[in-house]
């Protein structure tokens, strides 16, 4: 039977995930390993079920994920399930009558802090309980979201506070990130070299894949660059790089450095 709440409007599905798939316990699941064949026998739709697969961006399936069936009228009430060892799930939309809209996430324990991702729907349209439905999920580290945000991560940076000429010159701020060791989906990860740009945060730059990076930064371009002094913002002593992880900012995820020129 579906759990019944008082539902929030469609566009705080993040929040609604939290609370509502907390039900379904804590425990982070798993990614198969690499190597394993991707899920190929998709579930066929059935009456008064929703039904479907996860699987992360290499198309392997994912345990342990938290998948929903929201319904589109009646508050908060929430029909939930978690993914088997072959990424697979099924939720009854028996009742109450009507129609229904789907959602998900996947936890995960990286570098010792909790991560939580929304998955991305193959299909975000509503749909009538007596049909049933299938409705996939892919765990993706970039890209944008239904929501209007990116599944990735920012990385904000700010100038140093004895530096305040700096704040003016952000803009021609060049980050470069190395990834230390594997991704939080257990992906290999790559380097990223980028600008700044504007953020609704600041200065920064958007959907990173949520990793532990070696940051480095200089100014301006070329043969006039020169390397800056960094830093996590207000932690420690600035230094020529800085290795961190991502924070979890509500639904999304976050670092915020912080940057000088030398003396």
């Amino acid at each position: 039977m579906p759990s019944t709440f008082k539902r929030p409007a469609l566009r705080l599905l993040p929040a609604l995930l939290t609370a509502a798939l907390a039900a379904c316990g804590t425990g982070s699941g798993t990614t198969t390993p690499p190597g394993t064949p991707p899920v190929t026998q998709l579930p066929a739709a059935g009456a008064y079920t929703m039904s479907g697969v996860v699987r992360n961006s290499a198309g392997q399936p994912v345990a342990g994920a938290k998948v929903f069936a929201g319904h589109t009228v009646y508050y908060n009430t929430n029909a939930l399930g978690v993914t088997d060892a072959n990424g697979r799930y099924s939720v009854s939309v028996r009742e109450p009558a009507g129609s229904w809209y789907a959602g998900g996430q996947v936890t995960r324990e990286y570098h010792g802090r909790t991560y939580t991702f929304e998955l991305h729907p193959d299909d975000p349209a509503p749909f009538n309980g007596a049909s049933g439905a299938v409705r996939n999920f892919e765990w993706r580290l970039t890209g944008p979201r239904p929501d209007g945000g990116t599944y990735g991560g920012t990385v904000m940076v700010y100038a140093d506070f004895f530096d305040p000429e700096l704040l003016d010159l952000l803009s021609d701020v060049e980050l470069t990130l190395t990834p230390d060791g594997p991704l939080v989906d257990g992906s290999p990860g790559r380097v990223i070299t980028s600008g700044l740009s504007q953020t609704p945060e600041g200065d920064g730059v958007r959907d990173v894949p949520i990793g532990r990076y070696r940051v480095t930064a200089r100014l301006g371009q070329g043969a006039a660059a020169r390397d800056l002094r960094i830093r996590v913002r207000n932690v420690g002593e600035f230094d020529s790089g800085v290795t961190t992880t991502f924070q979890q900012n509500g639904s999304g995820h976050n670092v915020e450095l912080e940057v000088r020129r030398a003396p």
